[in-house]
């Protein structure tokens, strides 16, 4: 019965993760997704103005440590607490995700937001992993806006009806493979109480005292077998011996004796 109730906690306790796991991934991709501050959506721009701002950005990520340290004190010591703030922040992602290794110009973007500024989209790789290198540029007020994201940050989902039928199955798939796994592990910890309640029966007969051999029973004598001669009773000579000699000791005739058995 312990068993029992130890396999039910378990089971109980691997349906409680799963469930965990599940609401956790949702809730980070909607964190990541929020994350994002700078806006993507605008028209592309291929001409030699994108060229230049994808150079001019991939040159900025090129700068070693020392440059970058030296760039934002020179920017902290002029008041120009933006820029010190953009050179910190490439040295913090750095500090996180390892040395630089490359910037992707080839991949890279540059779309014109209605405002009239400009966003550069460059994929960054570290030692560690990759990240999206978004830096928005707006010419009128000098303003400039930088941030490192994930590389599945800004992409548009597919709302079509197309993309939403294959959103769904995907997820009804992913329900229904989820469903099956723990009916199977369900029914392979039920077949397994068998097993269970024969592991118990067996502990406790072996936990129980041996019962009392039941005493032999006495085993008797064997009757003497009777003693039998021959029948003498027909022995007339003997008979008159005895006969004789019986009434010699009473002392009387022997015609007064009548010998019946010998």
């Amino acid at each position: 019965m312990y068993m029992r109730r130890l396999f039910k906690r378990m089971a109980a306790a691997v349906l409680v993760s799963a469930c965990l796991v599940s609401l956790s991934a949702c809730s980070k991709t909607e964190e990541e997704t929020e994350s994002l501050s700078i806006s993507m959506d605008g028209t592309p721009v291929e001409d030699a103005m994108g060229q230049s701002l994808l150079l001019s950005a991939a040159q900025t990520l090129g700068a070693s440590d020392e440059q970058l340290v030296v760039q934002g004190k020179l920017a902290q010591s002029q008041g120009d607490t933006v820029s010190a703030e953009l050179y910190q922040a490439q040295l913090d992602v750095r500090e996180e995700m390892g040395a630089l290794r490359s910037v992707d110009i080839e991949d890279g973007s540059v779309v014109l937001l209605e405002d009239g500024s400009y966003t550069v989209i460059l994929p960054v790789e570290f030692a560690e992993g990759t990240k999206k290198y978004v830096m928005n540029l707006n010419m009128a007020t000098q303003q400039i806006q930088a941030q490192f994201t994930d590389m599945s940050a800004g992409v548009e989902e597919d709302s079509s009806i197309g993309g939403l039928l294959r959103t769904a199955s995907v997820y009804t798939l992913i329900g229904l493979g989820t469903v099956f796994c723990v009916l199977v592990f369900i029914s392979l910890l039920i077949s397994c109480f068998k097993f269970i309640h024969a592991w118990e029966e067996g502990k406790k007969k072996a936990a129980a005292p041996a019962p009392k051999a039941a005493p032999a029973p006495a085993v008797k004598p064997a009757a003497a077998p009777a003693v039998t001669g021959p029948d003498l009773s027909d022995d007339a000579e003997l008979v008159a011996v005895m006969t004789a000699a019986i009434a010699a000791y009473e002392g009387s005739a022997t015609s007064n004796l009548s010998l019946i058995h010998i």
